[in-house]
């Protein structure tokens, strides 16, 4: 009985252990969303998820008390790492959209600006609850630990480090617990801000801890750096009249009349084959297939290599996890040669993390869809949206310009009724199902075929110097198992070159300038290499990393995955350097750009998403009915009053609507405040006019 009595008497302490973490957690999570409605919506909506968090504390309280076998210096040690993360997440979820994720803190996200982050974000409810709910956690420490101290045996502190081993092992890896597949959990590699809204800051993060692991290449060191450098002849430029170069990427875009045993009513893709007869043009070997475009793009910009991130590089996105500094890209070298470097992407400026990534590529504008006209084929804006939008930038510049910019006509699913209409027929035998898919394919083809002729006419015309490298970053996604590919017998039952039949795509590079039989046809390239040979051929004046790739490319033009080294004849002393130059543009110190003066001006001060800040030059009232006019407007501003968002309807040009019958009244005899904002699609606010006060 005196046994029983002992041990009932460190039952409430022991129930600390498991209400604490609840608490904890509960307050983390309610730090990174802001408000109790958010964190109840996130409870309510996804409580596995909850549950999971959970656990993620509750397993470093267990492993802190296995360590110091002591419950409350375990617990506050615990708040003081975690709820700091969940404020800082917090702050940076309302300020840029993104939460905080753990390689902001080991590379050094330097877009955050974590004081000016919360110091905007802390407010008095914030502060005020969190403060309330450690005090009330203290007065409980308080009466369950009264005149007593627990006392954890290390038989009891060997359990709990066990549990927390096990419980660590599998929330990181799903093994031998499968907790992602047991809760059907899951992340959105595109964009990690679902991911964190869905499965919790907590969980969320040591999901993301993996992309931590990045292996230092043997022998890296600045020596070895300098030593490279120093082997590197640096190249002139050749050109003494700036080309502008243009880049563009054409989503999904890939030849499927190579396909032999089908064929189309007409070529959907006639201009692009005339002028493969003509200019530069092969085929660049993808290191993506159905997806992924924002790797392709890495590889184009910034010559960096996604062959050289371990084992499954398809699970890794550089632009959301590596680019957190400044990395010297197309847009910096041309920029530093007096070139105005603009991204044109029509789809949301926060996907792949694009306003991070173009800011630290060294572009000066990134123009992306929520600045587009209404111009629309299918669900996507249309390609000759982006054509308009690069020539408008390149005649607004004084001098040369560098571009570089998406499509997304073209853009997967290929259902049939994507299109108003499809005028291309598919014959041979093929299911009804595939051959739908393949008209759809062939008609938004067809839309960037166009698209590249209208940009290659309008500069044919021009006296100014002009290059153009086109390409696809994928092959379309055709249904699973690659269900169309294998219904047109392309590829074939255990077909031995299914790798290059699904992700070689073509490129092009025509100019207004050279010789037209200056380079060979039908070349085969890997994406890396396709921005120091379009330097190469502009003329234009690279860096020593594009210097070092050119000549590279000249002996190993193509660089396949891993495990395919062999059958390409490549050994992995033959990329060493290059192994050693890319861990030092991302993870190392950056010893070439130092070494070259450029290592803390890449970025420009000047970036700007879109065209600045909208600014509203006259507002006028006739009974109910509000006109604000002003400029540059789109269809994602949005008219406030007092703060307060009022519907409001675009005329297209510069002129934004309000009935004022349709929204909150306004309180007579008072002074108001107009203003627009411009919001994203995930109503994050990316602009803001001025205030002009209502007549």
């Amino acid at each position: 009985m005196t046994n029983l009595i002992q041990t009932l008497k460190h039952v409430p302490s022991r129930v600390l252990i498991i209400v604490l973490p609840l608490l904890l957690m509960g307050m983390v999570e309610y730090l990174e969303r802001g408000s109790y409605e958010e964190l109840h919506k996130w409870v309510t909506s996804h409580p596995l998820s909850m549950v999971l968090a959970y656990f993620v504390v509750g397993t470093m309280y267990l492993f802190l008390i296995a360590l110091t076998g002591r419950s409350r210096l375990s617990f506050w040690t615990l708040c003081a790492i975690l709820l700091p993360l969940g404020a800082i997440s917090g702050s940076k979820s309302k300020a840029i959209g993104a939460p905080y994720y753990p390689w902001d803190l080991v590379f050094n996200n330097q877009i955050v600006e974590y004081k000016a982050f919360l110091l905007a974000y802390l407010n008095f409810r914030i502060i005020g609850t969190v403060v309330i709910l450690l005090a009330i956690i203290a007065l409980l420490f308080h009466l369950v630990l009264l005149h007593r101290r627990i006392q954890f045996t290390w038989i009891e502190r060997s359990i709990y480090a066990i549990i927390a081993i096990v419980m660590a092992t599998s929330l990181y890896t799903d093994k031998p617990i499968p907790f992602m597949n047991l809760y059907g959990i899951y992340t959105v590699p595109w964009d990690q801000t679902i991911t964190y809204d869905e499965n919790g800051y907590l969980y969320s993060s040591v999901q993301m801890l993996g992309f931590l692991k990045v292996a230092k290449p043997d022998g890296y060191s600045k020596k070895a750096i300098t030593s490279i450098l120093e082997q590197i002849p640096e190249k002139k430029a050749t050109n003494d009249k700036k080309p502008n170069i243009i880049v563009m990427l054409g989503e999904a875009f890939w030849d499927p009349t190579i396909m032999k045993n089908i064929t189309f009513s007409r070529d959907p893709i006639p201009n692009l084959h005339q002028l493969q007869k003509t200019f530069t043009s092969g085929w660049m070997l993808s290191p993506q297939f159905g997806g992924s475009t924002a790797n392709v793009e890495f590889e184009v910009l910034s010559s960096n290599s996604m062959r050289f991130f371990g084992k499954s590089p398809d699970k890794i996105l550089p632009y959301i996890e590596y680019m957190n500094h400044g990395v010297d890209s197309l847009a910096s070298i041309t920029t530093r040669q007096g070139y105005t470097a603009t991204s044109i992407n029509p789809f949301f400026s926060y996907f792949f993390d694009s306003r991070k990534v173009y800011k630290h590529f060294g572009f000066s504008r990134f123009i992306a869809s929520e600045f587009f006209p209404n111009d629309f084929e299918g669900p996507n804006y249309a390609d000759r949206a982006v054509v308009k939008k690069i020539i408008e930038e390149t005649e607004k510049s004084q001098g040369p310009d560098f571009i570089f910019a998406n499509t997304m006509e073209n853009h997967h699913p290929f259902k049939p009724g994507k299109f108003v209409k499809n005028t291309i027929e598919v014959k041979g035998d093929i299911s009804p199902e595939s051959k739908g898919i393949l008209e759809t394919y062939a008609q938004g083809i067809s839309g960037t075929d166009k698209a590249l002729q209208s940009l290659v006419e309008y500069y044919s015309k021009k006296s100014e110097p002009t290059i153009i490298l086109f390409f696809g970053d994928h092959l379309p996604f055709f249904e699973e198992n690659y269900k169309v590919y294998r219904d047109a017998k392309y590829v074939l039952p255990d077909d031995p070159d299914l790798y290059t039949k699904t992700h070689y795509t073509p490129f092009l590079i025509w100019n207004n300038f050279l010789p037209a039989d200056q380079e060979k046809k039908d070349l085969k390239i890997s994406p890396s290499f396709l921005g120091p040979k379009v330097l190469q051929m502009a003329g234009v004046q690279g860096s020593y990393y594009t210097d070092y790739l050119y000549e590279l490319s000249q002996k190993i033009p193509v660089i396949p995955p891993n495990e395919m080294w062999d059958k390409y004849q490549i050994k992995e002393s033959d990329l060493s350097d290059y192994m050693k130059l890319q861990y030092d543009n991302l993870f190392g110190g950056r010893y070439g750009y130092e070494a070259k003066g450029f290592k803390n001006s890449i970025v420009q001060p000047g970036y700007t998403l879109g065209y600045g800040d909208p600014v509203i030059t006259k507002v006028t009232q006739v009974e109910n009915k509000l006109q604000v006019v002003g400029k540059p407007f789109y269809s994602s501003c949005n008219v406030y009053i007092d703060g307060v968002a009022f519907k409001s309807n675009f005329d297209g040009e510069d002129t934004l609507y309000v009935d004022l019958s349709e929204n909150p009244p306004l309180e007579p005899g008072k002074p108001h405040q107009v203003e627009v904002r411009i919001h994203d699609d995930k109503k994050m606010k990316i602009g803001q006019s001025n205030l002009y006060p209502l007549p």
